[in-house]
């Protein structure tokens, strides 16, 4: 696949010189054309993108070491950086915090989540209904839900989960973002 970071910086100053005056042209209207060209790539991407080879990728990460902050391989990942760094790996740009992905894709339900989709949780405070915590679905199969993800927990890093009472409480919501996924 090839990577389009630089004709997208092209496309968004060709976007913002033909919207705005030269003169007016600043940052932000550049960052707002380059946000509009990623969301075409996005769809295109993931569209396409199969969510085995997403998991496989994805599998291929377990045992990387949790870091909080962090979404390096080589350092380690949180759970964002997680999720952030295995979508970003098939050209779809994905928010970087668990708490921006509430906003992201389509809401779905739990039993129809499928592989490829994102679970979102609360974070470990037990008071606060934020989202502070998010994986991605591998199977979701008669009931049973398990998930990838990296974990500061007890397993300390990149590893698959089920959904048992611990994360049931804590469950806010699953987004799809392969679009595929809809048709399966």
């Amino acid at each position: 696949m090839i990577k389009l970071k630089f004709p997208l910086l092209v496309i968004a100053l060709i976007c913002v010189t033909t919207v705005c005056k030269p003169s007016v042209i600043n940052f932000k209207s550049i960052k707002a054309a380059l946000h509009h060209t990623k969301t075409i790539i996005d769809n295109e991407a993931a569209a396409t993108l199969c969510p085995d080879d997403l998991l496989t990728f994805a599998q291929s990460l377990i045992g990387t070491r949790y870091r909080s902050a962090s979404a390096n391989p080589l350092h380690g990942f949180d759970c964002s950086g997680f999720v952030s760094y295995v979508f970003k790996n098939f050209s779809i740009p994905v928010p970087r915090s668990s708490y921006e992905f509430a906003s992201a894709g389509e809401k779905i339900d739990l039993a129809d989540a499928r592989p490829g989709d994102v679970i979102l949780f609360t974070g470990t405070h037990t008071r606060r209904r934020r989202i502070g915590h998010i994986g991605i679905i591998v199977s979701n199969q008669s009931g049973e839900t398990t998930f990838i993800h990296s974990t500061s927990g007890k397993e300390h890093g990149v590893t698959i989960s089920a959904m048992d009472k611990r994360y049931q409480k804590r469950f806010v919501k699953v987004v799809r973002l392969l679009k595929q996924n809809d048709q399966v």
